[in-house]
């Protein structure tokens, strides 16, 4: 009988091992974000499989989708080709659609957006996946999202500049003005980072939030070493800013809970149901991709933050997300939801 158990054990182990060996041969990365005009519009031909809407020039998911095709083969079994094709849909919802019908064999990943996460849990108009079904393999990177202010401007409100509803910029100055009472007045309508720079730069806003600290600190230096600008808010775990945390416990929840994405800010999943094996494959594949030197050197050349969070974070965040109270999930879903009234449009006097 034990010969027996043992023969079990064993070939429980020879299969599992037999699996991770025959890994796909090719892996498609599909991504939340990219450039691309139509349905799987070929990426470029460095590239890693795209499905993703419309984004601004910076490109920052397009980078990090790149270098994941040139570098995470290295440290999977077997080198699969790495591909990517560009989707545009939704905030990333067509990846994540994408994904949730994708064959659960190591075929198909995805990385997504914190906007997936939130717009599932949250039960948001078009996000008809389940996210915190995925399996959630952890993140490129974490990030500190920080809100920004000219340091001398006259009383009155701040003017505040964002990209429109559902960009980061848009819902985390809702989030400021809605649940920790700053002053805001919202101007929506600019269409990437560098018209806010601009806009900043010549006067026409006070204001922008969803501002990645890491690009303040390395290539907006001189703004904070001249005090022209500073930040009044940092959405992160440890975050801290002027405006106390509010008295409403729901109101303090929310802002919590919208905090949360600094340790989701590029996660990586895969289909429902992906074996354990298949899973801890791409988890440690990740790892020894983060722990490799000349991959860090290549990403820092890059721009691109190679620092994921600790293992099993993201997935922690799905679950406390969906399982949040429904008066927490409501007042965040009000970040998402178009404005009533609608947000300024022109800013009287502005200085150009």
């Amino acid at each position: 009988m034990r010969a027996l158990a043992l023969l079990v054990v064993l070939t429980a182990i020879a299969s599992a091992t037999s699996a991770l060996a025959q890994s796909p041969a090719r892996v498609s990365l599909l991504v939340g974000f990219g450039p691309g005009q139509g349905n799987d519009q070929p990426a470029r031909p460095d590239a890693a499989t795209f499905a993703g809407n419309r984004m601004s020039p910076d490109m920052s998911y397009d980078q990090t989708a790149r270098f994941l095709a040139r570098r995470l083969p290295r440290h999977l079994p077997g080198t699969p080709q790495v591909e990517a094709r560009h989707a545009p849909g939704g905030s990333g919802f067509a990846a994540a659609r994408r994904l949730a019908s994708s064959p659960a064999d190591g075929s198909v990943i995805a990385l997504l957006s914190a906007n997936v996460i939130y717009a599932s849990a949250l039960r948001l108009p078009g996000a008809d996946f389940a996210a915190h079904r995925f399996t959630w393999l952890g993140g490129v990177a974490t990030e500190r999202w920080a809100c920004i202010r000219r340091t001398h401007k006259p009383n009155g409100p701040i003017w505040t500049g964002t990209m429109g509803l559902g960009s980061r910029a848009d819902t985390h100055a809702r989030a400021m003005k809605r649940l920790a009472g700053a002053p805001l007045e919202i101007m929506s309508g600019y269409v990437s980072r560098f018209e806010l720079i601009r806009g900043l730069e010549n006067g026409e806003i006070d204001a922008a939030c969803g501002w990645p600290m890491r690009d303040l600190e390395m290539r907006r230096a001189d703004w904070l070493a001249s005090r022209r600008f500073e930040p009044f808010a940092i959405f992160s775990p440890s975050g801290k800013g002027p405006f106390a945390a509010p008295e409403d416990a729901v109101a303090a929840a929310a802002l919590e809970a919208l905090s949360w994405e600094a340790d989701a800010a590029w996660p990586l999943a895969a289909p429902p149901g992906l074996p354990d094996s298949a899973a801890r494959t791409f988890m440690d594949a990740l790892a020894s991709m983060a722990a490799d030197a000349d991959a860090q050197d290549e990403a820092q050349r890059a721009g691109i933050v190679l620092e994921p969070p600790p293992e099993g974070r993201v997935g922690e965040i799905v679950s406390a997300l969906h399982e949040a109270p429904d008066h927490v999930k409501d007042a965040l879903a009000l970040l998402f939801a178009p404005q009533s009234p609608a947000p300024s449009q022109a800013r009287p006097h502005s200085v150009r």
